[in-house]
């Protein structure tokens, strides 16, 4: 990529986020006049298309054909072998984790659709739970991650993308799963503040923004 298309990209990004920023003024001023835009951070992520169907009968074959060469190998080798990964994310606070649960379910998860039939699961990933679980057999560790399959997937999507999210919990995820963070979600907890009552996210869809809409921050039960 040259330096001239970066720059371009650049631009037609700062001009969507200028867009979308005047959107979200125009909906605070319209539903809270009391409100400070700025405490409803602009996020603006991935148009995401998929739909629900239900999970084929193939991708699931496949997903745990992967799943068991992942254990035969960790059984067969050492953490030494395993393929560098990203170093396990520290836990978000209670507010950033209300932020990434607003903006990420009005994206419906576009960067995991990337997780297709494999769900990002590396030897890593499993050796991991394996560690945490020395007692399984390696049948047990495939059930194990078998059991949290949906019946219903975003397609196209990740084998573990339901309508309500991942269905698989963060502990047996991979660390990409649990560690990335889109640049909409980013500029968002980067401005999130304790003021934060919610936040504005637009969908990108090429150089056009979709949509755009208030979302009060979730409210977490405790304890």
């Amino acid at each position: 990529m040259t330096e001239r298309t970066i720059t371009s990209a650049r631009g037609r990004l700062a001009t969507m986020q200028a867009t979308i920023e005047r959107q979200r003024d125009e909906q605070v001023r319209a539903r809270y006049p009391s409100d400070d835009a700025m405490a409803w951070p602009a996020a603006l992520v991935p148009a995401h298309r998929a739909r629900l169907r239900l999970l084929a009968a193939r991708r699931q074959r496949a997903f745990l054909e992967r799943l068991r060469a992942l254990v035969r190998t960790v059984r067969n080798t050492t953490a030494e072998d395993d393929d560098r990964t990203l170093d396990a994310p520290e836990e978000l606070s209670a507010l950033a984790t209300r932020v990434v649960i607003a903006t990420c379910s009005a994206c419906r998860g576009a960067c995991c659709g990337n997780g297709g039939n494999h769900a990002f699961l590396r030897t890593r990933t499993i050796r991991d739970f394996i560690a945490a679980h020395p007692a399984y057999s390696d049948d047990e560790v495939v059930e194990a991650y078998r059991a949290h399959l949906p019946d219903r997937t975003l397609q196209p999507g990740c084998v573990y993308q339901a309508a309500t999210g991942c269905t698989l919990p963060r502990v047996m995820r991979s660390t990409i799963c649990n560690a990335y963070l889109c640049g909409g979600l980013r500029r968002a907890l980067l401005l999130a503040t304790t003021d934060t009552q919610g936040v504005f996210v637009a969908q990108r869809d090429g150089d056009a923004v979709r949509g755009g809409r208030l979302r009060a921050l979730p409210v977490l039960a405790q304890g």
